[in-house]
């Protein structure tokens, strides 16, 4: 019987409070005139095409033996739980892909650092998967 009193006492001021925080009245002058002075922001189509060209080039960025990056985060992100986006890049140790096989909880976090990893420092992060055995690549040292 405490716990509801104390409810409904809660829920009583609650109302209460929110009636009394509800005199404030809109001024529909001085909203219109805010927005005759806001400034157009809209997007012209050359922005949106250099934008589009910048996503393009980053997915485009050429790697040694014709790799890129686009090419890699699609294998990462699919594939990553069976580490093919580490064969994409050379890596042929096949304890590499027993240990993506047999711990599964840890090839999931491998994958998920290797993924984001190399989605925010681009091609620096992904020049070092290139023939590198080590499982976590971003854990370590160079």
């Amino acid at each position: 019987m405490k716990k509801l009193s104390a409810l409904l006492l809660l829920v009583c001021l609650t109302v209460s409070i929110t009636f009394a925080a509800n005199n404030y009245k809109i001024d529909d002058v001085a909203i219109d005139q805010l927005f005759v002075q806001s400034e157009d922001v809209t997007l012209t189509l050359t922005d949106e095409l250099s934008s589009l060209t910048s996503i393009i080039s980053i997915n485009m960025m050429a790697l040694p033996e014709g790799k890129t990056v686009g090419g890699y985060l699609l294998r990462a992100y699919f594939c990553g739980f069976f580490a093919l986006h580490r064969s994409y890049m050379g890596t042929g140790d096949k304890n590499l892909f027993f240990l993506y096989f047999c711990v599964p909880v840890a090839s999931s976090i491998a994958a998920f650092v290797d993924f984001w990893w190399v989605v925010f420092k681009g091609e620096e992060a992904l020049n070092k998967y290139t023939d590198n055995p080590k499982w976590f690549v971003w854990a370590g040292g160079d």
